[in-house]
């Protein structure tokens, strides 16, 4: 799973952590990651990575959701 990091725009402002999701093999460490994150306290930096890694899950999905794909089928 590939992760970068956008800095924030202006001084003050929180850097944000993206993550893309490549592989189902990634999707599977997402949500395993995602659920440890749900079931402990969690901290700012915490909540970003989370908020991130929740993103990259429902992109991979709107891809992979083969009722979404309909159209492009023969």
């Amino acid at each position: 799973m590939r992760a970068t990091i956008e800095h924030a725009p202006h001084s003050g402002e929180d850097d944000r952590a993206r993550f893309r999701i490549e592989t189902i093999e990634d999707y599977e460490l997402a949500t395993q990651r995602i659920a440890a994150l749900d079931s402990s306290p969690r901290g700012e930096d915490e909540e970003r990575e989370r908020d991130a890694l929740v993103e990259a899950v429902e992109q991979w999905d709107r891809k992979h959701d083969d009722a979404t794909h309909w159209k492009d089928r023969p």
